[in-house]
């Protein structure tokens, strides 16, 4: 009878597939237990302590979000922290208006979440508020929640609700019900009145109430045109952090993630760097104690940036593991997953020595990489014989040959937002170093090997700029720049002549 892939697996001592995903996201619940310190740790959660801002940058699959949960756990405990991760609403260069008000969005939310609960009890808990909070309070109101968020906070309405507030919203409700049905966005504007009625705030319905069309536009009109967008959303945003302190919502850390994936930036590391500089550069707020950010940012448009953005002023770090780094984060998870039957890689590989020179390096620092090797190795195991109670060399051998021809290069390197479907890019780029009878070359050698003539120098130049190759201290003939292809598994694909394709 034919084993089963689970079987084979378990035959190892692994009660759970340790190698199925490679996102710490998907992982999230799993991280607590197997998470390992890499050497940005350290200062990082210092910082994260003090309230000081975090700018955390690697290369893809080096574990940044990893990283940036237990700085986010360790900062919940002090401080209301907000995740940004959703740029869609920005230009794609935006300017410091855009992103302040983006701030402002995000500190809306927060500060919206506290009232609500003291909403629930507004005879005895009501908030103090001035004047100019409530006109603050109402501008943010219109502006500064979407008909997403409203609902969500209509929804946490619902649920917090008691006595006046609850009688208040459902005759309200009642009341405007008929043009509720024809409109989908009532049901959010009712949040904007109730809000406005339990807090006293200025209530801009009062002008004109001939109209039930212009009702529920005019809930949501500010109050007050001392709030200009255009000019003054750096003292907008001054102004809400104080409101948030006001009400007890501090210290604030606000987290931003995943800035290179936003599908409009194409994977262009220039395009991403366009985006992200005005984030870093000549920001003002980042100099003072109210607010505290956490950057997470792909490594290659961060070098773009960093000549501009004043990284000796903060915590700058690089996620980045060495070897035994990487082994103890394998161990861990082998560890996990067998219920500690598997305590060390050691019991799981025929040649333990042969994994460590050979399959490891092929990761590139980067436990992403590690599993999808491993997860190949396995594979290939199970093929050559599904009854082995060790991975074999050959089986290691065939797992990186794999992993090297079917690895996504698209995954971790940029390409240009307009380029050809036949231009240049990392596979294209692979194809003539592979012509290579080496890993180290100079513009001439690289010239003979791959016929690429008075190309080559732009060729390089792009080459170096995505992180493929990078120039050694040592010189070529003839005192010539000698440069080295970077990447291990580009390396490896020369050494052993392994073909390369976008489509493979």
């Amino acid at each position: 009878m034919a084993i089963e892939f689970n079987e084979f697996s378990q035959g190892l001592g692994l009660d759970k597939y340790p190698f199925s995903v490679f996102t710490a996201e998907e992982e999230r619940e799993f991280l607590h237990v197997a998470f390992v310190r890499p050497v940005a740790y350290s200062p990082a959660i210092q910082a994260a302590t003090e309230g000081k801002s975090i700018f955390l940058y690697g290369e893809r699959g080096t574990g940044k979000t990893a990283l940036l949960f237990e700085l986010v756990s360790e900062r919940s405990k002090a401080a209301k922290v907000a995740q940004i991760s959703d740029f869609a609403d920005l230009p794609i260069v935006p300017g410091r208006a855009d992103i302040y008000g983006l701030y402002v969005s995000t500190l809306a939310d927060l500060l919206f979440k506290k009232l609500l609960p003291q909403m629930s009890n507004i005879l005895f808990d009501r908030p103090k508020l001035d004047r100019d909070d409530k006109v603050l309070i109402s501008y943010l109101l219109k502006n500064h929640t979407t008909t997403l968020s409203r609902a969500a906070l209509r929804e946490d309405l619902r649920k917090i609700q008691y006595g006046r507030i609850r009688r208040g919203a459902t005759w309200m409700f009642n009341l405007v019900r008929g043009v509720a049905n024809q409109a989908t966005s009532t049901g959010v504007d009712i949040v904007s009145q109730t809000i406005r009625q339990s807090l006293g705030l200025p209530d801009s319905s009062k002008d004109d109430a001939s109209s039930a069309k212009d009702y529920f536009e005019r809930i949501e009109l500010a109050v007050d045109s001392d709030f200009d967008e255009g000019k003054a959303n750096l003292l907008l945003l001054r102004k809400t952090v104080a409101l948030c302190h006001k009400l007890g919502v501090k210290p604030i850390t606000l987290v931003l993630d995943r800035i290179d994936e936003d599908p409009r930036l194409r994977n262009d590391s220039s395009v991403i760097a366009n985006f992200l500089r005005p984030f870093l550069i000549e920001n003002e707020i980042f100099y003072g104690s109210d607010l505290q950010f956490i950057f997470s940012i792909w490594s290659i448009p961060f070098q773009n940036v960093k000549s501009d953005f004043r990284a000796n002023k903060f915590c700058v770090e690089q996620v980045q593991w060495r070897n035994h780094e990487l082994i103890n984060v394998l161990d861990k998870r082998l560890q996990h997953h067998s219920a500690n039957k598997v305590a060390s890689h050691t019991q799981l590989f025929g040649d333990p020595a042969f994994f460590i020179s050979n399959v490891l390096p092929l990761a590139n620092s980067n436990p992403r990489d590690l599993w999808q090797l491993m997860n190949q190795v396995l594979r290939e195991q199970y093929q050559l014989d599904p009854t082995a109670k060790k991975l074999s060399t050959e089986a290691m051998q065939s797992g990186m040959q794999t992993f090297v021809k079917d690895f996504s290069y698209y995954e971790y390197y940029p390409r240009k937002i307009d380029a050809r479907a036949n231009s240049l890019d990392v596979y294209s780029y692979i194809a003539h170093l592979r012509k290579l009878p080496g890993c180290q070359f100079t513009i001439n050698s690289l010239t003979t090997a791959a016929g690429t003539g008075s190309s080559t120098t732009n060729y390089v130049v792009g080459m170096e700029g995505i992180g493929l190759i990078r120039k050694c201290e040592d010189k070529g003939p003839n005192g010539a720049t000698l440069y080295e292809v970077k990447d291990p598994k580009v390396r490896f694909a020369i050494e052993k002549r392994i073909d390369i394709r976008r489509d493979a």
